[in-house]
């Protein structure tokens, strides 16, 4: 059939009659898309996930290969066939002849019908109109959900890094299950069959080859059992600056990375400072009500280092600078080189600098240089450049070679290990680089690590080297950060107070009746290490801080978690008033012997409100809280994060240089990271004035 140029075929269409529908044509057809609906529902609960070997849906027409229009699992007479079967016949109409009116409507139904068990049915066309206006809700239902199982009309959008991290973490999945069936659609279009399964990207952690040492929390103990706690002072601050970083690339750290006291001595606190050299430091003790525990304490024992004028320190440093490939990143060697001028200027004419590199340019690459020869040093430094394997570096070894010929004595004498994580310095086997250092450390050499960038850093093997070389491990996430740890904390970096720093804590039973350390994990000692100057344990440097917390439980609180035993009991320090007797054992720089420092804690440093304890405890209590919560600690995640910010907020005091006001910005992205599941506003004790 032909039509007249000026005619439009489609008013021809509008014209002609419309067949009258037939009630068992309609039945069919209904029959038939519920049948097929069902069956796919079946087949798709064993069919393999994802999209078959077409790949990610890019269009329409990709989604329709494969798919007959005589497929039965499509049903028939709804719009959005229409939808796509008209224009197709529009395309169709401008390049051929349009067949006759009465071939188009059976051929666009005709799937309904070739359904039909009865062979000798007369197949009779069911109206588009028709289905449309009085097809029932359940089958409207039902064609939407398969159609969007089987051939979704959107592209797939496109993933970002974020999203396809939160794919990996979270096992979403487009199964062709209808949506009736699906909890949960996040943003994207990915669908996930469980609601609890769901975890939105930026919740998720972030997957890198960054390595971390594993530990397990601190467990509680019981006091009558086991009364004496005994670890070693920690200085090092990486896990904090490690734990920002992340979250201000929105992304929550491994839990490994997160070390509590770390958190905690990030930051300065006011403490009585020592009077001299001889005794470096004394330790300050107070206890106050737990913010998350309204029936235990918080025992707060700080310690700050002796500072001694800066004309009496010498030093004789050696750079060791990882120069491999993957240092070639904008916060790796070149932040380095920066760090490293910036840590330049706060050497005089006394100290001495040498610089050694291993990988890319590997060898000396400046020998022991007077430290006001900043010109020769800068240039050396900015000749450095990054590519290669690390692969036959000795950089360890030499660079213990030139300190030991430019050795001060009675001066600090040090290598500084700059990296992203790749130690293989020359010394394969991990134990026998951690024995080599032990040895030099004994020779007067210790070791500082410093950590750059993200992706390679191996924090494990960083700690480790720093405790055995009795230095520090710090983490350089930007240049505020190389100013804070090379700058302001220069003395407590480079010069070394005390050494070998050991703390013993026995509590009193009849007063105590459970206790844990907060953090620490990676310090821990045996009881009998406290009395053994064999026994290497942590250093301080001039002018640092020093925080430990405890949460105890106090005897007849009701708070105890461990049931008394039937057969036990013991009247141990009945007769005593003393909380707890705190003992510290250091060693001076020069000095392998050590001395001992002993103090009770009693009454009278006992306050019965926070606040009255003053901002450094509810400072330090809050970094605790934040530490614990976002750890998923077993204890003391009760407080809500808007009680954390409240409680940082109040313990920020004067707050030079804004780290306390950066740590109340990092609690608002912890509680968009991971929100509260708890949100009891009377869970915990801060705030609680506001709860009847």
């Amino acid at each position: 059939m032909s039509f007249p140029e000026d005619k439009d075929p489609f008013e021809t269409l509008k014209s002609g009659a419309v067949p009258p529908p037939r009630a068992a044509a309609r039945e069919r057809a209904l029959n038939a898309a519920r049948t097929a609906f069902e069956a796919d529902q079946k087949e798709s609960a064993h069919a393999p996930k994802g999209n078959a070997a077409g790949g990610r849906l890019m269009s329409i027409i990709n989604s329709l290969k494969g798919i007959s229009i005589m497929d039965m699992r499509i049903p028939v007479g709804t719009a959005a066939l229409v939808l796509l079967v008209l224009p197709l016949g529009w395309q169709l109409y401008s390049t051929t002849s349009l067949t006759p009116t009465s071939q188009v409507v059976p051929q666009v139904n005709q799937p309904v019908e070739l359904a039909e068990t009865d062979a000798n049915a007369t197949p009779e066309p069911a109206p588009v109109t028709e289905a449309r206006e009085e097809a029932p809700v359940d089958a409207e239902m039902a064609l939407a959900d398969q159609t969007e199982a089987v051939a979704p009309l959107a592209p797939a959008p496109m993933m970002t890094a974020e999203s396809e991290v939160g794919r990996a973490n979270t096992a979403t999945k487009m199964v062709g299950a209808p949506s009736s069936a699906m909890s949960a659609a996040p943003a994207g279009g990915m669908m996930v069959e469980n609601a609890a399964d769901y975890m939105p990207p930026s919740q998720v952690v972030m997957p890198s080859s960054d390595e971390f040492a594993t530990f397990e929390e601190q467990r509680l103990r019981v006091a009558a059992e086991e009364p004496v706690s005994t670890f070693s002072l920690d200085v090092d601050t990486a896990s904090y600056a490690y734990t920002r970083r992340m979250l201000e690339d929105g992304y929550v750290p491994e839990r490994d990375a997160v070390r509590i006291e770390e958190l905690i001595n990030y930051f300065p606190y006011d403490y009585p400072a020592a009077e001299s050299a001889e005794v470096p430091f004394k330790p300050t003790v107070m206890v106050y009500p737990t913010p998350w525990n309204d029936k235990t304490q918080i025992v707060q024992i700080g310690i700050k280092g002796f500072e001694p004028p800066v004309a009496d320190t010498k030093s004789n440093l050696v750079f060791l600078i990882d120069t491999s490939g993957s240092m070639d990143e904008a916060d790796k060697l070149p932040l380095l080189k920066r760090a490293f001028g910036l840590l330049l200027d706060q050497l005089s004419a006394d100290d001495t600098v040498s610089i050694v590199t291993y990988a890319g340019s590997a060898g000396v690459a400046l020998k022991p240089t007077s430290a006001d020869n900043k010109a020769e040093i800068m240039a050396a430094l900015d000749q450095l450049y990054a590519g290669g394997s690390t692969a036959g570096a000795e950089g360890i070894e030499l660079a213990y070679r030139l300190a030991e010929e430019a050795r001060i004595e009675g001066g600090t004498n040090r290598v500084i290990l700059a990296t992203d994580g790749d130690f293989n310095v020359g010394i394969d086997d991990p134990e026998k680089l951690k024995d080599f250092i032990a040895d030099k450390r004994a020779s007067g050499v210790s070791l500082s690590v410093l950590g750059f960038g993200r992706g390679n850093l191996d924090d494990a093997t960083m700690q480790a080297l720093a405790q055995n070389g009795d230095g520090n491990a710090s983490y350089i996430s930007s240049f505020a950060e190389a100013k804070k740890v090379l700058v302001e904390e220069i003395g407590g970096t480079l010069h070394t107070i005390a050494r070998d720093v050991k703390v013993q804590v026995e509590f009193n039973p009849a007063v105590v009746s459970e206790y844990r350390l907060i953090g620490y994990e990676t310090r821990a000692l045996n009881r009998e290490d406290f009395n053994n100057d064999a026994v290497d344990a942590g250093d301080v440097g001039a002018g640092t801080t020093v925080t430990a917390l405890y949460e105890i439980t106090p005897a007849g609180s009701g708070g105890e978690l461990v049931d008394p035993l039937r057969y036990g009991g013991t009247d141990a320090g009945a007769g005593s008033e003393e909380i707890a007797f705190l003992k510290m054992r250091y060693k001076l720089p020069d000095s392998d012997v050590s001395q001992l420092i002993e103090q009770p804690v009693t009454a009278n440093v006992v306050y019965g409100d926070i606040a009255d304890a003053g901002v450094d405890a509810q400072f330090a209590a809050a970094v605790a809280a934040f530490g614990q919560k976002f750890k998923g600690s077993v204890y003391g995640t009760a407080m809500s994060w808007d009680a954390v910010g409240a409680l940082a907020q109040v313990g920020r005091g004067t707050d030079e240089g804004g780290y306390r006001a950066e740590f109340v910005r990092l609690v608002e992205m912890a509680s968009l990271l991971k929100p509260d599941t708890q949100t009891d506003p009377c869970a915990s004790n801060y705030g609680a004035e506001d709860c009847e």
